[in-house]
């Protein structure tokens, strides 16, 4: 339905009753800053079932970098963007409603006065998601799914949830 694999997700859901591996995807990333002058900052390879692509990144000019590609953040930000996006349309077609087209915007700011240390101020403004869905559904059926996906969206949860981290550095 509308581009998702229902009976893909039906049989994950059944593997993952018995079998909590089955609905785990394991993410391992590697990159590398480069330090030459001409090149973007950083940049690695992000591995998918049917390919890879380089992902590359840098700075805009006024925090050191040339704007060469996007940055670091763009990435965070388009992948909580497309992640909750991707669960609106999945909740939607597991709960049965027809989606004809949806376009999701997101729009925050980002204060790098603490990263500059200048004090200590928060980063993040609040995300501001705007779904706009095309479907024959009710309003009512749309915001059930809206629910659905504030409820189940794993970039939500990530913003709700204090996520654990290690960070090591070791010279090589």
């Amino acid at each position: 339905m509308h581009n998702v694999r229902l009976d893909q997700i039906e049989n994950t859901r059944q593997k993952s009753a018995s079998d909590p591996s089955a609905a785990e995807l394991k993410a391992s990333f590697e990159g590398r800053w480069h330090a030459d002058e001409g090149s973007v900052q950083f940049s690695g390879p992000v591995k998918f079932p049917k390919g890879e692509v380089t992902f590359e990144a840098d700075f805009p000019p006024f925090l050191g970098g040339d704007g060469r590609a996007p940055t670091p953040l763009a990435y965070c930000f388009y992948g909580a963007m497309c992640c909750y996006g991707a669960t609106f349309a999945t909740q939607a077609a597991i709960a049965g409603v027809e989606i004809e087209d949806l376009r999701i915007r997101l729009n925050l700011s980002v204060d790098f006065r603490a990263a500059l240390g200048l004090g200590e101020y928060p980063p993040l403004s609040k995300f501001e998601f705007d779904v706009e869905v095309k479907s024959p559904a009710s309003d009512d059926e749309i915001q059930k799914v809206k629910k659905l996906a504030d409820e189940r969206c794993p970039a939500i949860w990530a913003m709700d949830n204090k996520v654990e981290y290690e960070t090591r550095a070791i010279k090589a």
